[in-house]
């Protein structure tokens, strides 16, 4: 096809899938939806910004109208798999946001929906395209950690701000109630369970690791934070996969702390963490002595050949945009489809289900009509060239005891 035709809805969260739409050159937005004027202001304003007049319009239906060839759902959580269908069986291709779907019975519907229409569907997760991933797929690939047995993420985010009134301004519960406030509502995800937001950490592992999940135990803390939503305070997450490895993933969105994402894998013969406060990688390969202690390789966040304008989250907002849309332009499968998806949003769901049943394991179904065999996401995203060299990482902590 030539220029892929597409419209966003929503606005807030979906003013980046805008904007980097925008920028994209395999893409024309011929239209955007949003209900709330203000989010419709400010995207007339970055469209006139780069010289652009795009139709706004308050409701979806609308947009749809207008025919695009693929619609970005950046509306409300709880509503993705609503808007999802709506556009799947309008005839559009569908990238989502994540969650993407809160339930089982809701990517299922999703999947059905995908195999009845013949039309695509990508989540829009883009802490897979952090840039530093396609390193460490390369270098399991060359075997430079031996056989990769575990692998950690944590996603720690504070956000105890889960009610907003009709203005968009946000409380807390304990705002709420001590202010006395009416006219304010929970946002979509203030009661969701921690555990069930691991797409972000989840899925740029099973990425890196060619995997799936298919058993998962969980655990949780208690809800001691009274600034924040009545819900565990973190949820750890212990997952097998199909290919015999441990990955834990945390989850916590009522601790009080900086936010950040932390990955680490742990081979035979080597390991590799990077924390995103750092921005930086810390490597130990096979062929260095554990008592050098780690190299500290500068590579961090996302990919830099982007206009820096365009994208957000670090730069990796962008790679979403530009991998759907080259796919539908070469009539490819996208990166990361409904079973990819399935992949990476269910084994959540059911970990909070473990978590309900005082940790109990669950089994994590594949939804494909075939088996698992391989990922293509670096088929689209692709492995690096170059290989930054490593210098001795230096740290004032002192020595393991």
């Amino acid at each position: 096809m030539d220029k892929v035709k597409v419209g966003i809805l929503g606005l807030r969260r979906g003013h980046s899938h805008f904007r980097n739409f925008l920028h994209t050159e395999e893409a024309q937005v011929i239209g955007a939806a949003d209900r709330i004027q203000q989010w419709r202001d400010r995207a007339a304003e970055t469209a006139a910004g780069m010289d652009r007049s795009v139709p706004l319009v308050g409701e979806f239906e609308e947009l749809l109208d207008m025919q695009p060839d693929a619609v970005v759902v950046a509306s409300n959580g709880r509503l993705q798999m609503e808007h999802t269908i709506q556009a799947l069986e309008a005839g559009c291709h569908v990238l989502s946001e994540v969650p993407g779907a809160f339930t089982q019975e809701e990517i299922l519907r999703i999947a059905a929906a995908v195999e009845a229409t013949g039309k695509q569907y990508m989540l829009a997760e883009n802490s897979s395209f952090l840039g530093f991933l396609r390193y460490w797929r390369r270098w399991i690939v060359e075997g430079r950690f031996g056989a990769i047995s575990m692998a950690d993420g944590e996603y720690l985010h504070y956000l105890p701000g889960t009610m907003v009134n009709d203005d968009g301004e946000t409380f807390t519960p304990k705002q709420v109630r001590e202010q006395g406030l009416t006219g304010v509502r929970p946002v979509w995800r203030a009661d969701q369970p921690p555990i069930q937001y691991l797409t972000h950490d989840l899925g740029p592992l099973l990425e890196v690791l060619d995997d799936r999940v298919v058993s998962v135990n969980c655990v949780e803390a208690p809800w001691w934070n009274g600034q924040t939503p009545l819900r565990s305070d973190g949820q750890y997450a212990l997952f097998k996969t199909a290919r015999g490895r441990l990955i834990r993933i945390l989850v916590t969105l009522n601790t009080r702390r900086p936010g950040a994402h932390n990955y680490r894998i742990f081979g035979t013969e080597g390991s590799a963490e990077w924390y995103s406060h750092e921005g930086f990688c810390r490597r130990l390969e096979k062929t260095r002595e554990e008592k050098e202690g780690w190299e500290r390789v500068e590579i961090g966040t996302a990919r830099n050949d982007v206009p820096e304008n365009a994208s957000g989250h670090g730069g990796t907002d962008i790679w979403t945009a530009i991998t759907f849309a080259r796919a539908l332009q070469a009539g490819k499968r996208v990166p990361i489809d409904v079973y990819r998806m399935a992949d990476y949003t269910l084994p959540g769901i059911l970990a909070n289900q473990s978590a309900q049943s005082s940790g109990a394991p669950v089994h994590v179904p594949d939804i494909r009509r075939a088996p698992f065999e391989h990922t293509e996401f670096w088929d689209h995203v692709g492995l690096p060239d170059d290989d930054p060299p490593g210098r001795t990482y230096e740290s004032d902590a002192g020595l393991m005891y």
